[in-house]
């Protein structure tokens, strides 16, 4: 009776684990995001809620999925207003690289935390000759496997800002230059006005001088 009330807790553990996982930023979320909430706020009194996640899979990749897929060029753009420095570019790049890499951790040990939960349960299913339960596990493990190869294969194209792994940096890279693109057509504008007030007098003090 045990070792069946112990594989009950299947669906427990798969929630537990993913109530483990990163929360996106409320910024642009679309439809194709992760969808994701954290917790709600009741009379002011935050509220702690488990993690769901609705993208393709329903497992912990999804999240690396939602932060690979986010457009990053709208944050780019109003930095480069803010500052147009290189420097200041290559700080914010490092913040958002930095930051998709511990979600590629947090990720990773979450799947190693399954692994070995799943890696138990298949012992006891083994010992206890439970081989329907037991061939359910092992396609979990199965997927868990193959997830954790694409992790390694998405972190390192994120690393090299290769393939489709590197849209969130080229897209702020794309948004800080067109950034500065708008600053240097609206430059010039103002130096003309600027040379054209200094050199032209205004119409009151040319009819005083008449």
């Amino acid at each position: 009776m045990n070792i069946f009330s112990f594989l009950n807790k299947k669906n427990e553990s798969a929630n537990a684990a993913i109530t483990m996982l990163p929360v996106l930023e409320n910024e642009n979320r679309t439809a194709e995001s992760v969808n994701m909430t954290e917790g709600e706020t009741r009379n002011d009194t935050p509220e702690q809620k488990p993690l769901t996640v609705s993208y393709a899979t329903g497992w912990p990749i999804d999240v690396i999925y939602g932060y690979l897929h986010k457009n990053y060029e709208e944050k780019g753009f109003n930095d480069a207003m803010v500052k147009s420095d290189l420097t200041f570019r290559d700080m914010n790049k490092g913040i958002i690289r930095n930051k998709i890499l511990m979600i590629f951790n947090e990720i990773n040990l979450n799947y190693d935390v399954m692994k070995r939960d799943i890696e138990t349960r298949m012992e006891t299913c083994s010992a206890a000759g439970l081989l329907t339960t037991l061939s359910d596990l092992e396609k979990q493990m199965a997927i868990i496997n193959t997830h954790k190869a694409e992790l390694d294969r998405l972190e390192e194209d994120f690393r090299n800002n290769a393939n489709e792994a590197s849209v969130p940096l080229q897209s702020y890279e794309c948004g800080f230059l067109r950034g500065i693109a708008t600053i240097a057509m609206a430059t010039p504008s103002r130096c003309s006005a600027m040379s054209q007030s200094a050199v032209v007098p205004p119409i009151s003090q040319q009819r005083v001088t008449a």
